[in-house]
């Protein structure tokens, strides 16, 4: 059966089914609006598009998968800023001959992450496009007990981290683009592409960091991109050291294969959607010893300095300068890139 023919309320209807009962306190689908408990520490949002040719394409990812990854992205900006998500609302524009199938199998992926992350499907809309299939999502969440960390606050000297490896995403869309399809064919492609396909928001790992961080991000454009949102306030830059950034063995073979550079992967390749945060030199330790708890790895790849700039420090300890122009944009893009 195709949405055209279930309806817009049968289609509603459908995806509630998929939905656990929301807990005591939320109010989710099936009213005007949602409904979620008072917060004495306010409340955090983020919004985020998944867009057909752009993030993703149906014949290079399973509906199920997708959903996923929709709720991880979007959950991850609030992981960045050491909160706890809460509630979900996604909106999502459908051409009129996707199958019901595709639909009920894209919120149960969506189900699952929700489950994970113990988050609540709030409601949202859905449409008819007359073009690409678009997926729109808005989190909401709270930070307990604190302020958020916000991307402004690194200090000169603080050392900067990032959890997680960097890089496998993009070896993940190398292979998608050379016709590699989930789960790949040995245990190498099937790294790379679930680091594409399905990421993971590293709430946990934002949750331990806050108390130590003076700033944090996600990484979904890539490290330049981020590094220049974080060192853009109060004339500061940074010093990449590149034998030291997480590059692990799967990434590098992906990249051996097609002969590239994977530091340029990392630098450049965005959707890897680990954190990266500036945090004292005196509370690093503590910083390993708090994500190991949670089965994270945290790697110091540099340091804030007090000139602005970007440079990159060679593993024969030349120093050349990153290429800031070189950061993702959304709209230089014609078709699917590897930006979050």
């Amino acid at each position: 059966m195709k949405v055209y023919e279930l309806g817009e309320r049968g289609l509603i209807a459908a995806i509630h089914r998929l939905q656990k009962t929301p807990p005591r306190g939320y109010l989710g689908i099936g009213d005007d609006a949602a409904v979620l408990p008072p917060s004495g520490d306010g409340w955090l949002a983020s919004s985020d598009m998944l867009v057909e040719g752009v993030h993703f394409r149906s014949e290079w990812v399973n509906p199920g998968h997708l959903g996923e990854k929709a709720v991880a992205v979007n959950l991850s900006d609030i992981a960045a800023m050491g909160g706890v998500p809460r509630g979900l609302l996604t909106s999502i524009g459908l051409p009129r001959d996707t199958q019901v199938d595709w639909v009920e199998a894209f919120y149960r992926g969506m189900a699952k992450a929700l489950d994970e992350y113990g988050v609540v499907l709030l409601g949202g809309d859905t449409v008819g496009s007359p073009g690409p299939l678009i997926i729109s999502v808005t989190v909401l969440g709270q930070v307990e007990g604190g302020a958020p960390v916000l991307r402004r606050g690194a200090k000169p000297g603080d050392r900067l981290v990032v959890t997680g490896r960097l890089g496998a995403s993009r070896a993940g869309l190398a292979l998608l683009q050379d016709g590699v399809r989930w789960p790949g064919r040995n245990v190498t492609e099937r790294s790379v592409l679930t680091a594409h396909l399905m990421p993971k928001a590293r709430v946990d790992a934002g949750l331990r960091l806050r108390p130590l961080a003076h700033a944090m991000t996600d990484i979904s454009d890539g490290l330049v991109a981020e590094l220049v949102e974080l060192v853009q306030f109060g004339g500061i830059g940074a010093r990449i050291f590149e034998e030291q950034l997480p590059v692990d063995g799967a990434t590098a073979e992906v990249a051996r294969r097609y002969r590239q550079d994977p530091r340029q992967w990392v630098y450049y390749g965005g959707e890897d959607y680990e954190l990266l945060a500036a945090v004292p030199p005196s509370r690093l330790e503590e910083a390993r010893e708090r994500l190991s708890e949670c089965q994270v790895s945290l790697t110091e790849v540099g340091v804030v300095t007090d000139t602005p700039g970007l440079t990159a420090v060679r593993p024969d300890g030349k120093e050349e300068p990153l290429n800031e122009r070189g950061a993702f944009d959304h709209f230089q893009l014609v078709r699917v890139s590897s930006g979050g």
